[in-house]
């Protein structure tokens, strides 16, 4: 039997494919959730299911060798996030590192920042994160929050500590990504280029993600980017779901946003320019560092779209 490994947000979109993928592989499991737990979870004895919410207390951690934290609010302001993802992110990693265990923090790959870099450069975990968080949306800003606080509680319990930072991960019931561009009805308004899409499927970002639990770590703080190695253009990847899109240049887009800067504060997202730079901008990714951990490709696009899908 392996070592217990805690999972927060266990019961949510990523969280459950921890928990089978720890327990595929013999893990116990500390299954935190705010809600109920998976019917098919009370068979599993190896399954120890913890309820609490985690904006007021967080549950006994000692005993796990390690915690993934991925409990996080998706949408939602400023005020939102600060309540339900950064103040609940320091109260379980600070509990974590006092109990001794592994700290893997699941961030995003939305921390990075645009600032120098030119299309279709290579992204990989030596990419600056975004110097100006108040240009970007209230997720982003809470996940390079969640950072800091993390690499200050590991520094000051010389805890271990490995940041994954998933691209946009898709399977059954979420296929869609905010890098595809504006949807309008059944047509996709995208820039027309050969960048990559930084996703990462379901089962593969499972996979990193007990990796980063399991795994020898040499140094007191990683940062791995959790990425297929099978990343499709957008073409493509209309085409995986039937959709069709309508190509615009990337040039235009970035333009357009330039001439809006000034009325940044008070525009969507997707229209002012950093955002719009770290959604559709032509890039491409690299995930070697992942490939060091262990990670092995399990599927190419097309089939692990086709897996999501069937899932549905």
């Amino acid at each position: 039997m392996g070592d217990v490994i805690a999972v927060t947000g266990a019961g949510g979109f990523l969280g459950r494919a921890v928990v089978a993928r720890a327990r595929a592989e013999g893990h116990p499991v500390r299954a935190i959730l705010r809600g109920e737990a998976p019917a098919e979870w009370a068979a599993d004895p190896g399954i120890a299911v913890l309820r609490a919410d985690l904006t007021h207390a967080v549950p006994p951690l000692d005993g796990a060798a390690a915690v993934i934290h991925a409990a996080a609010r998706m949408g939602g302001d400023d005020t939102a996030q600060a309540r339900d993802t950064v103040a609940p992110n320091a109260m379980v990693l600070e509990q974590a590192a006092r109990a001794g265990a592994r700290l893997v923090l699941v961030s995003s790959i939305a921390v990075l920042g645009t600032d120098g870099i030119a299309p279709f450069a290579r992204i990989d975990e030596m990419t600056p994160v975004e110097p100006h968080p108040d240009r970007r949306d209230a997720y982003a800003r809470a996940k390079i929050a969640q950072e800091r606080d993390a690499r200050a509680i590991a520094v000051r319990h010389g805890a271990a500590l490995r940041i994954v930072r998933p691209g946009a991960i898709f399977g059954p019931g979420r296929l869609w990504n905010a890098h595809m561009g504006i949807t309008l009805g059944p047509l996709t308004l995208g820039p027309r280029h050969a960048g990559e899409l930084p996703l990462c499927w379901l089962s593969h970002a499972a996979q990193i993600l007990l990796l980063a639990a399991t795994a020898p770590q040499a140094d007191p703080v990683e940062v791995i980017h959790a990425l297929d190695d099978d990343r499709p253009d957008r073409a493509r990847f209309l085409a995986a779901l039937d959709r069709r899109g309508l190509p615009l240049g990337w040039r235009g887009f970035d333009a357009a946003a330039g001439v809006l800067a000034p009325f940044a504060p008070r525009l969507p997202g997707l229209l002012r320019r950093e955002t719009l730079r770290a959604r559709l901008m032509p890039l491409r990714y690299d995930n070697a560092r992942a490939h060091r951990l262990g990670f092995r490709a399990e599927a190419d696009f097309e089939a692990a779209m086709a897996a999501a899908q069937g899932a549905a």
